[in-house]
């Protein structure tokens, strides 16, 4: 699975689409952590959902191990456009208030930049 990553106002941004389930949350999962090693300072991390027509407990696990990643480094997770499922299944695993959850992108950078 590939996933969009770019950088704004010095929040990397990661978009990822279609189903993240089985290989494909490893993947992810690879290419988040490798985006990570990347940054020097603090990340901040805003993850779009929008694009993500299912996800399963590897790909939950992906989520996870991200926030532990930035966690570790005192960072930042946010996410935004999570769907009914996804956030059913965020709920049902007791990770709801591990993750910031905005409403927009420009609310997202603005609150994860506030520490600043």
């Amino acid at each position: 699975m590939a996933a969009e990553i770019r950088e704004s106002d010095g929040v990397l941004i990661i978009k990822p689409s279609g189903r993240i389930i089985g290989p494909a949350g490893t993947e992810l999962r690879e290419q988040i952590v490798g985006e990570l090693e990347k940054i020097s300072g603090t990340p901040k991390v805003l993850i779009d959902l929008a694009d993500v027509s299912r996800i399963d407990s590897s790909g939950l696990g992906t989520l996870v191990a991200c926030h532990v990643s930035v966690a570790r480094k005192e960072g930042r997770v946010g996410l935004i456009n999570i769907g009914t499922d996804t956030q059913n299944l965020i709920v049902m695993g007791r990770l709801i208030s591990i993750f910031e959850r905005y409403d927009s992108e420009d609310e997202a950078i603005a609150a994860l930049n506030s520490d600043d």
